[in-house]
C-alpha cells in the first residue's frame, strides 16, 4: 500500500527549492488553506482540519518548474513500482501541488484520495507532523481483518508512493517545524476519475455535494 524510495532528489536541491517556496509564501504569492469540518463521504473525507499553504499546479509551474519536470520524468518509475500503466494527471490544477505546513498547527484532515496513485516528494526532514496511515489488512491465519497503523516522517529527498484511494491518511499537526511536501498525483490510463467538487473543497473550503447530487460520474 505504500513504498518509500530514498534519495530521489539531493538534499541541497531540496533546501534550495524549500527556500524559494518560502519566499513565495512570505510574499503571499500562494493561498492559505484553512477550514475544518467540511469533508463528506462524497469526497472521501472525514471532516478534519486543513491548515497549510498550497501551491496549485500553475503556482508550481510558475515558481518551481523543476518540480513539474521531475513529475513527468518519474512516470516510468511510478509505473514500475505500482505495476500499472501510470500517466500524469489530466487536471492541471491538481497535477502537482506543494503543501507547506506552517509551525504551530499545520495539518491535513483524515481522508482518502480520489486519484489512483499518490506520490509525495519531501523537501524537508521532520521529526514531527508524521503522515499517519490506516491500512486495512487481512490474512488466512487471522479470523478477522485488522487495521495497521503506520507513521511516516518526512525525509528530505525521499519519495513515498501510496495507494491513496485505499489508505485512510492524514498529517499530524506541526508544533515547531515546517513541513513541505510535493504532491504528485498520477492516474492509471483507464481510470482518471476525480470527484467534481474535490478541488473546490480541498483548496477553497467549499462544502461538497453528495454523490447522489452529482451528475455524469462513473
Amino acid at each position: 500500500m505504500a513504498t518509500m524510495i530514498e534519495g530521489v532528489l539531493p538534499e541541497a536541491l531540496c533546501d534550495e527549492l524549500a527556500n524559494r517556496a518560502q519566499i513565495v509564501i512570505d510574499e503571499q504569492g500562494v493561498d492559505l488553506v484553512q477550514h475544518s469540518g467540511l469533508g463528506t463521504d462524497a469526497v472521501s473525507d472525514l471532516g478534519g482540519d486543513y491548515h497549510h499553504h498550497i501551491f496549485k499546479g500553475d503556482d508550481v509551474r510558475r515558481c518551481l518548474p523543476e518540480l513539474y519536470a521531475v513529475y513527468h520524468a518519474l512516470t516510468p518509475l511510478i509505473s514500475l513500482v505500482t505495476h500499472t500503466d501510470a500517466i500524469v494527471s489530466p487536471y492541471p490544477l491538481s497535477d502537482v501541488n506543494i503543501k507547506a505546513y506552517p509551525p504551530g498547527g499545520g495539518t491535513l484532515g483524515l481522508h482518502y484520495d480520489t486519484n489512483g496513485i499518490t506520490v509525495l516528494l519531501f523537501l524537508t526532514t521532520n521529526r514531527e507532523a508524521a503522515l499517519r496511515m490506516q491500512i486495512e489488512r487481512s490474512h488466512p491465519s487471522q479470523c478477522k481483518p485488522w487495521i495497521e497503523h503506520r507513521k511516516i516522517h518526512a525525509r528530505k529527498g525521499a519519495l513515498l508512493v501510496m495507494q491513496g484511494r485505499k489508505v485512510l491518511h492524514d498529517s499530524e499537526p506541526t508544533v515547531r517545524e515546517q513541513k513541505l511536501s510535493v504532491v504528485y498525483n498520477y492516474y492509471e490510463r483507464h481510470d482518471t476519475y476525480r470527484h467534481e467538487d474535490f478541488d473546490n473543497f480541498v483548496y477553497y473550503g467549499a462544502k461538497p455535494k453528495g454523490l447522489s447530487e452529482t451528475s455524469g460520474q462513473e
